[in-house]
């Protein structure tokens, strides 16, 4: 019974169970190949503890990278827009609204659109404002009151997951 899969090893615990209940083995054999089945359990059981381990090591590595890329590629784009205002404000400067080049063309334009800077919101009329009111369910005050009182809020299903942990 060397290596036998996870699937295996349930197969074969639920194979031993019938053979008791059907009678055909002893309690010895059925204490021995209980044993041996138990032991490949152990053995499987400690693999999927290390395959998660070094799973979840490998994930942990890849996102300390992607943050490091972020922040890498972050500064980069602030970098990028604190030289384009820099340059805007000497083209300003200059009164000089294009710059062409061998390797392309530089130029100072107007934005597509318009924006509004609100410079007090009291003076603003009615019409242009808005009431905006969101309704938020607290679940976890009905699971709360259902659990306390054993009673299900209507509208509510309280469900209960399992998950598997790894320690």
């Amino acid at each position: 019974m060397n290596n036998l899969s996870l699937y295996n090893i349930t197969n074969k615990f639920v194979e031993l169970m019938d053979k008791v209940q059907d009678g055909e083995l002893t309690e010895e054999e059925y204490n021995e190949l209980g044993n041996e089945l138990a032991l490949e359990l152990q053995n499987k059981s400690t693999s999927i503890v290390g395959y998660f381990q070094n799973e979840n090591a490998f994930i942990d590595a890849i996102d300390t990278q992607i943050k490091r890329l972020q922040d890498i590629k972050k500064s980069k784009q602030n970098k990028i827009e604190k030289f384009k205002k820099y340059v805007k404000e000497n083209m300003e400067r200059l009164d000089l609204p294009k710059v062409e080049t061998e390797l392309g063309t530089i130029s100072i334009q107007k934005s597509p659109k318009a924006s509004v800077e609100i410079l007090d919101e009291e003076e603003i009329p009615n019409k242009y404002k808005k009431i905006v009111q969101e309704t938020k369910i607290d679940k976890t005050a009905i699971a709360k009151d259902t659990k306390e009182s054993g009673k299900v809020v209507p509208g509510t299903k309280v469900v209960v997951g399992t998950y598997l942990r790894i320690k």
